[in-house]
């Protein structure tokens, strides 16, 4: 039996623990003299790492500006963004940055408009390897340019970048060569996605399309809709983070399982019956920075209240459960 506490060794980094934090952008954060990232985030990070968490996987970063370090690859964010990686590293968090490619309609892209975009993804990588992150996660999932190209519905492109689900990945795979060849031999890189692209059939191609170019890590969340399917009898977490479930039973590299995981039960279940091999805490994460510790100790946490409208994403000091101002 897996426990949560059992180390993870995933391209030659030790993740502490089964517990990840998931990406979630702190939307009424501000950074430093104009800067996308600054000392709040710092903090934001530094106390959920201290909590304990084996690994945090910072909010979603556009990888547009990195070739030429504007937007949020700007010399205040980037310091930032070391310093952020530093502090995790000082608590023993495993640390990765999720990248990001906006919300574009994929088939009006053009070749070179592709290729411009695969340019900044690879420089997105890289940059955050110089940084001192120990990987990125491409963000595949939640409808937004990537999940487009991957979704077997949306995508109407008759170049190599539509079709069967290794055309629908190339977008990345691609790219993955060049990345490795500018990163060192430890740097990880992972892809966020759905089960259903937009049939369970499609997520499954996709995800055995990505291990085998190389991708070293899935996280499962939900592609253009969440999933509405019921999850079977006993299951005691929701439909979305049984798609992680069903991915794991498809591929050989590790799998995230995500989505309304706020309690020590759900984490131990998902863990120690070996249904996914991380649990990755959103809101939880936010409501309690200790949940980790909290969770491996069988102390109790700092439960989310689960709003029907999350405070995180207008004013996270009126959150209920406390602990934020």
């Amino acid at each position: 039996m897996t426990r949560i506490t059992d180390k993870l060794v995933i391209r030659g980094n030790h993740i502490k623990n089964r517990i990840v934090m998931a990406p979630m952008v702190t939307f009424s954060f501000h950074g430093d003299n104009g800067s996308y990232y600054g000392k709040q985030h710092i903090e934001h990070y530094t106390k959920r790492a201290k909590g304990g968490a084996g690994l945090i996987i910072v909010q979603a970063t556009s990888v547009f500006g990195a070739l030429y370090s504007t937007g949020m690859w700007s010399a205040d964010d980037v310091a930032a963004l070391k310093q952020i990686a530093h502090n995790c590293h000082e608590y023993g968090a495993t640390i990765m940055m999720q990248l990001h490619c906006g919300n574009m309609d994929i088939n009006e892209l053009s070749a070179e408009e592709i290729h411009s975009m695969q340019m900044n993804m690879k420089q997105a990588a890289v940059r955050a390897c110089e940084i001192g992150f120990d990987g990125v996660e491409f963000h595949f999932a939640h409808g937004f340019t990537l999940c487009k190209f991957l979704d077997a519905s949306f995508n109407r492109r008759t170049d190599g970048y539509g079709g069967d689900a290794l055309n629908r990945a190339r977008i990345l795979t691609k790219m993955l060569p060049e990345i490795r060849n500018n990163t060192h031999k430890n740097f990880i890189v992972g892809v966020r996605m759905g089960e259903y692209l937009p049939e369970s059939r499609e997520g499954i191609e996709a995800a055995r399309a990505f291990e085998k170019a190389g991708v070293d890590l899935l996280h499962i969340s939900f592609g253009m809709q969440p999933p509405t399917n019921p999850v079977p009898e006993g299951f005691i977490c929701s439909p979305v983070t049984y798609s992680g479930c069903r991915i794991k039973r498809e591929v050989n590299i590790p799998v995230i399982a995500v989505n309304e995981i706020r309690t020590e039960e759900q984490v131990r279940f998902l863990i120690e019956n070996d249904y996914v091999d991380l649990a990755a805490i959103g809101r939880g994460m936010l409501a309690d920075p200790e949940f980790a510790n909290h969770v491996i100790k069988s102390e109790p946490v700092n439960t989310c209240a689960g709003c029907k409208r999350c405070f995180w994403f207008t004013d996270h000091t009126l959150c209920p459960a406390g602990n934020n101002k």
